[in-house]
């Protein structure tokens, strides 16, 4: 699943550090279902800003998905790390692709997915089409869920890790 990153990029906020491959979701992916009845996903906090922005939503079907794993190189809000990857439209990612990595880690076994406390970033469109950081976190318990508008002034510290869509070729 987590491959090491062959170009090993690096910019002024942004290393990338690892690929994942995530098999294409035929049907559709219902969010307030996966998440309220998860299969195999042992979950400690769904907060309700997540629950507020995603709950009403189904995604899919959806192609398989190739991610960059990039770890943050010093404190950044949520603009200049969208900037420094091409904009919002090369940054969105799914709920659907962000879940089917936690199902692999489903107890906070090791992964592409860190456990140590620290969020993996998804950027991801909510109900209202507001661009939002899907911050997931192993706590030690369970997975934590929670959304961030992208608009909100909080930086993420160097700890944290970006998942951002490669493009396909074609």
């Amino acid at each position: 699943m987590g491959t090491p990153d062959q170009t090993h990029q690096k910019t002024g906020l942004l290393e990338a550090v690892a690929t994942a491959t995530v098999a294409a979701v035929m049907e559709p992916f219902v969010i307030r279902d996966r998440f309220e009845r998860p299969a195999g996903i042992r979950f400690s906090t769904v907060w309700n800003e997540f629950k507020k922005r995603f709950y009403g939503k189904t995604e899919g079907p959806l192609p398989e998905t190739v991610l960059r794993k990039y770890r943050l190189l010093t404190i950044a809000p949520d603009a200049p790390i969208i900037a420094e990857l091409g904009g919002e439209s090369r940054v969105e990612s799914t709920v659907a692709v962000a879940h089917a990595l936690m199902r692999l880690q489903g107890r906070g076994e090791g992964g592409i997915l860190q456990t140590g406390g620290y969020a993996n970033i998804f950027y991801v469109r909510d109900l209202k089409g507001a661009l939002c950081a899907v911050r997931v976190g192993w706590d030690g318990e369970g997975w934590v869920i929670d959304a961030i508008s992208v608009e909100d002034p909080l930086a993420w510290n160097g700890k944290h890790e970006i998942f951002c869509p490669v493009p396909s070729a074609g």
